[in-house]
């Protein structure tokens, strides 16, 4: 299943951040029936759930946010986790994620999965996930003025 690792490579180990096309084609195939928003969602939470390295833990949150987010998936997957009890207590969990400092960069990467769990609980409780509430609120104009000195003699 190409989906199987399309989403294996938005979400691997590495540091690198995870290209942004790879958001788009994972909502586009998660919108494509409610049966493939559940087998992207359960991926998702099992790799979310059986792994310990924060980079895993962040990507998969990343991409939680992003497809709940995204217009693609029509609200489907948001639906799909905000039903799913044990994918939202593995989401939940993650709020309090923490381990052994990186000598490095310290407390950064469970700084970086709480804060993504944070945003994936927010996008799945979002009631705009399709964006037609976000309007451009253009300033309306009071007449055509001019450039002169204001009056005349």
């Amino acid at each position: 299943m190409a989906n199987r690792s399309m989403l294996a490579r938005a979400t691997d180990s590495t540091q690198a951040p995870t290209p942004g096309y790879l958001y788009l084609d994972i909502a586009k195939n998660a919108g494509a029936s409610p049966m493939a928003s559940q087998e992207v969602a359960q991926y998702l939470t099992k790799r979310l759930s059986s792994k310990s390295n924060p980079n895993i833990k962040y990507k998969c949150l990343k991409v939680i946010a992003k497809t709940a987010t995204s217009s693609a998936t029509r609200g489907q997957f948001q639906r799909v986790l905000g039903q799913d009890a044990q994918a939202m207590s593995t989401i939940k969990e993650c709020l309090q994620f923490r381990g052994p400092p990186d000598p490095a960069r310290g407390d950064e990467p469970y700084n970086k999965v709480r804060t993504a769990a944070k945003e994936a609980l927010d996008a799945i409780y979002s009631d705009d996930s399709s964006g037609a509430n976000h309007t451009s609120q253009i300033p309306t104009s009071r007449g055509i003025g001019g450039m002169g000195g204001g009056g005349g003699m």
